[in-house]
């Protein structure tokens, strides 16, 4: 985990951390803001979580603070694990799973998007990219691929070094292993996170179907959830209302 004066939302991924099933994993975090976040690690156990903070320093962007965390990683696998998103409880066993058959990396094909503003707040969605998801990567621990110098977008580049290796795409059905979540303060846009909704000509017209023709987005299928998409929604609404991030 990369972050930086966003302690408040990052409770909620330390949560997740917290009930993983999977039983062997570590926590390190990289902090280079003035927050501390102590107080928000006092229950992960003790050798669970290795919490560095560093000072800001110009010239290290995204990318370059990512290969900073990768170092000190001591795990066969290693994951991005971003401040600000909701993962699943069974999200690193199901993908040890697949890593354990032999791949060298594996992502996500799709995750569910649930973007935080009054008008959408209630319209959560499955969204995908043709190469799968840069955000949701589990790979081995090696030392020669590693995120370039960047602002943004640098996962994807590190997804595509990752593809000249053995690499496996899951299938949409797992969606519902990681939520990313759009809350006003994020490196990306909300109109990134929206697009998602209609980024193939297909998903363009049925969009603008329900919106200027029916009048209700709610109607447009790409609103609605199967039952266990709908079910990981529901634990993050509680999750975030517990501490504080939605109104009930």
């Amino acid at each position: 985990m990369v972050t930086g004066n966003r302690k408040n939302i990052a409770r909620r991924a330390v949560l997740c951390f917290l009930n993983q099933s999977y039983p062997n994993k570590e926590l390190v975090i990289l902090d280079d803001g003035q927050e501390d976040y102590s107080d928000i690690l006092t229950e992960i156990p003790e050798g669970d979580c290795h919490y560095i903070r560093i000072e800001k320093q110009d010239g290290t962007y995204l990318g370059g603070l990512r290969n900073l965390i990768l170092d000190k990683a001591t795990g066969d696998y290693l994951m991005q694990w971003d401040d600000d998103d909701w993962y699943h409880p069974e999200r690193i066993s199901i993908q040890a799973g697949f890593m354990d058959q032999g791949y060298e990396a594996c992502w996500l094909s799709s995750t569910l998007m649930h973007i935080n503003t009054p008008k959408l707040r209630d319209l959560p969605f499955i969204g995908g990219l043709p190469d799968g998801v840069p955000g949701s990567i589990m790979h081995v621990n090696v030392k020669d691929i590693r995120y370039p110098n960047i602002v943004k977008g640098e996962d994807t580049v590190y997804q595509k070094d990752w593809m000249k290796r053995k690499w496996f795409k899951m299938p949409d059905e797992y969606s519902y292993l990681f939520i990313r979540c759009y809350h006003g303060s994020n490196t990306w846009g909300e109109n990134h996170f929206y697009r998602r909704t209609r980024n193939n000509f297909k998903d363009f017209l049925i969009f603008n179907w329900y919106k200027f023709i029916v009048g209700d987005l709610k109607k447009n299928p790409k609103f609605r959830l199967p039952s266990n998409q709908q079910d990981a929604i529901d634990l993050f609404t509680a999750d975030s209302i517990k501490l504080g991030l939605f109104d009930q």
